[in-house]
């Protein structure tokens, strides 16, 4: 066998098992324990709820049906403190804004009852509803944990702890010394166990992108531990390396102290310092992931730089393999490879996308070479760098490289997009290294009649019994594990079940509100609402969401540069070759996310307000007022303007411009106004209207509502969620489209926002 030869072209793809070379059962430790039920009512109401329909997927200690990780990274459903604190989840005072009560009432949630018709788990009763929404709007009514004992850590101050640190630096090494910070999480007060997962992560991160034989250790230099120390000549980087880093680093901003040139003088670059959280989410995928660990763009030269030579390894049976029928995630059949390599181990797989003919592994155990060969799709390797740690690469089945696998084929569940990505994907399932499996294809062989006695005696010299090739992989793993602890680090150490790096990542990824905006522009709270009417017209209503609930990410990012501008004395840092400031007008909805704004938040009796909505995608809006009673009157459709379908991506006001109705505030107290895209008339919550004898629908018990119509849309699991018969005018469709197909009457996009009326 060659490694070029060995791999061909086929159209089908290629068939990873979401990251995983191998697939057994985690390991399990005291950070598994599922928590106790809260003593609080109302926290304890939602906590049965939760572990009714979410643990069993969303919980470690509590996951079933086969699962290893949390689904989406995602494993504290039951941790209702921890929930109640992440506004990527939860809006306190907010349930029809927060994330995880839309996706239920959606019915995007629990998936594998809306997805996949799993009739063995009960269905979201109004009861359930009602108790999520009554410990969600509790939360709004108490006072959250305090911060006070943090001391807030401002850009000034944290630059001067950097160039104090420069200072104990050897003189020699200062010019490559640089530094990952993690202040940001640390001013919103996260926890303890967080923050050590936070810093374990990133230190884990720095070293599996390393071409060293040294690893770097675990070095905060502050009080708090919020700031890590890192040295590009212990990781085997040059100076160009952390230019590609920040080449599309989206914070370069500073605090604009005469320290800074402190920095810039010793380490002879314009920034020496970037977010761990959005450098470990960035680079743990391509394509900063492969130039930073310098993939090659083929399978075989890196066999050849590894200093692997896969025909003679094969032909000498110094490659040891193990065949079996599933791997965990991948229905089809694979084949593992062990090769020594020159840092020490070279793992390669063979994945297929079917199991017949050349594709079966039982009937083909040689290899992909030769006149019986098999015929594979892809592959993924796993090897060993040269301080111990990990490097990870997919390929197809000619051995070109590959960032991402396609869905159709295989999925990594714990990734936003579902597609099995290199590098973090491999990360979070190999967070002990090696892991084992049972060989199927040995004694298959070996026993049966139908093979040649070559063919037999092939096949035990590279197929070792099940203890030999256990003995290898606890071997491999333990010079991974060593090497993480050699770094300072826990190699057992997660986050709720979630890998650190994976951690971390998904961290940075997740929705953000006011509190951690604030803190990454190194304000507080109040300080940020106190400069937000500074900020310029195209920049308001991102603003405004934030105040009024959370925003993606990716939009927050986006638009930072010229928030900083707008809100802090922050200034830019030029990059050479870096990305220019982004118009604010860039940051546009997600496809999932629906933008909802009032123009103010309070009110006095008789005002009337003026909502702005912006739909990510051409859909029917339905806007719905509901009184603290839970009482709800629809405002639009209404029978002025039945007509409710709005162009994607185009702001619009309700109530508009000489619209031919008031709407006035009648009722002092607290009112939830909510937002529902849907993909067809009858989508959203299932309202019906009777405008002959009523301007605006009354919706009596709103809760109920969204009961009835999570058992419509249950009855009717639609998948299409395209619009037919639109139009580029920026306006309602008259009429809508006259055949439209038959499409998904879930709601495509909700949002919510509290008002005060006084």
């Amino acid at each position: 066998m060659s490694g070029s030869s060995g791999f061909r072209q086929r159209s089908a793809g290629i068939a990873l098992a979401a990251g995983m070379l191998l697939a057994v059962s985690g390991i399990a430790s005291a950070q598994d324990a599922p928590p106790a039920r809260p003593s609080d009512a109302s926290a304890a109401a939602a906590f049965d709820v939760l572990d009714k329909h979410c643990a069993r997927c969303h919980q470690v200690g509590k996951l079933l049906d086969g699962r290893e990780r949390p689904a989406k990274n995602f494993g504290n459903v039951l941790k209702v403190e921890e929930l109640a604190a992440n506004p990527h989840h939860i809006l306190p005072g907010n349930p029809l804004g927060s994330k995880l009560f839309k996706q239920i009432v959606d019915g995007e949630m629990p998936y594998d009852v809306a997805y996949e018709g799993n009739t063995k788990y009960p269905k979201v009763s109004e009861a359930d509803l009602k108790a999520l929404e009554g410990w969600i709007t509790a939360l709004g009514a108490s006072q959250t944990a305090s911060c006070e004992s943090h001391k807030f850590i401002d850009p000034e101050a944290m630059v001067g702890f950097m160039a104090n640190d420069l200072e104990k630096v050897t003189r020699s090494r200062r010019e490559s010394t640089r530094y990952l910070t993690l202040t940001h999480l640390a001013n919103i007060c996260a926890s303890p166990e967080s923050m050590k997962v936070y810093r374990q992560g990133a230190i884990k991160f720095i070293n599996s992108l390393s071409h060293s034989s040294d690893v770097v250790r675990l070095e905060p230099i502050d009080p708090e531990e919020t700031i890590l120390r890192i040295n590009l000549v212990d990781l085997g980087w040059s100076a160009a390396d952390w230019d590609k880093v920040l080449a599309v680093y989206p914070y370069n901003v500073e605090p604009d102290v005469q320290l800074n040139s402190v920095l810039t003088g010793s380490t002879k670059t314009a920034l020496p310092y970037v977010r761990a959280d959005w450098f470990t989410f960035t680079a743990a995928k391509p394509p900063l992931y492969d130039d930073l660990l310098r993939l090659p763009n083929t399978f075989q030269k890196l066999a050849k730089e590894q200093g692997v030579n896969l025909e003679a390894n094969i032909r000498n049976f110094v490659a040891q393999r193990s065949a079996f029928q599933k791997s965990g995630v991948s229905q089809n059949n694979r084949l593992i490879e062990r090769h020594p390599s020159r840092s020490g181990y070279f793992w390669t797989s063979y994945d297929f996308a079917g199991n017949r003919g050349e594709q079966s592994l039982f009937e083909h155990p040689l290899g992909p070479d030769g006149k019986d060969a098999f015929h594979h799709d892809g592959g993924e390797t796993i090897y060993s760098l040269p301080n111990g740690f990990q490097g990870y690469y997919l390929n197809k089945a000619n051995g070109e490289r590959l960032d991402k696998g396609p869905t159709e084929i295989v999925r990594d569940l714990s990734r936003k997009d579902l597609a099995v990505t290199n590098g973090i994907s491999c990360m979070g399932c190999h967070d002990q290294g090696m892991r084992k499996a049972k060989d199927e294809v040995r004694e298959h062989v070996i026993r049966g009649k139908s093979f040649s006695k070559e063919v037999r005696e092939t096949v035990e010299g590279l197929y070792p019994p099940t203890a030999k090739m256990d003995a290898l992989i606890d071997g491999d793993g333990k010079r991974f594990t060593d090497a993480m602890v050699r770094a300072g680090l826990t190699p057992t150490l997660k986050l709720n079940g979630v890998e650190m790096i994976n951690a971390l990542s998904k961290r940075y990824e997740d929705d953000i509100d006011l509190t951690l905006a604030a803190a990454e522009f190194g304000l507080d709270p109040k300080e940020f609402k106190d400069s937000a009417g500074d900020v310029s017209k195209e920049l308001r209503p991102l603003v405004r969401r934030l105040e009024q609930g959370s925003i993606p990410r990716d939009q927050f990012e986006q638009v930072f540069r010229n928030l900083a501008e707008d809100l802090t004395d922050l200034k830019l840092v030029q990059i050479k070759g870096g990305q220019a400031k982004k118009k604010a007008a860039a940051a546009k909805p997600r496809a999932d996310d629906l933008s909802l704004t009032s123009d103010k938040d309070d009110y006095r009796l008789g005002e009337s307000p003026v909502f702005t909505i912006e739909s990510p995608r051409e859909c029917y809006l339905t806007l719905t007022n509901v009184d603290e009673k839970g009482e709800g009157t629809v405002l639009l459709p209404n029978k002025f303007q039945q007509d409710n379908r709005i162009k994607a991506g185009v702001p619009i006001e309700f109530p508009g411009k000489g619209a031919p109705f008031q709407y006035k505030m009648k009722d002092k107290g607290t009112e939830t106004v909510v937002a529902v895209c849907a993909s067809r008339p009858d989508g959203g919550d299932k309202i019906q209207h009777d405008f002959n004898r009523s301007a605006f629908t009354s919706v009596p018990n709103y809760t109920r509502t969204l009961a009835r119509s999570i058992a419509v849309v249950a009855a009717d699991p639609n998948a299409s969620s395209a619009v037919a018969g639109t139009t580029n005018t920026g306006a309602p469709v008259p009429g809508g489209p006259k055949t439209p197909p038959k499409e998904d009457s879930r709601a495509s996009a909700r949002a919510a926002i509290k008002l005060e009326v006084r």
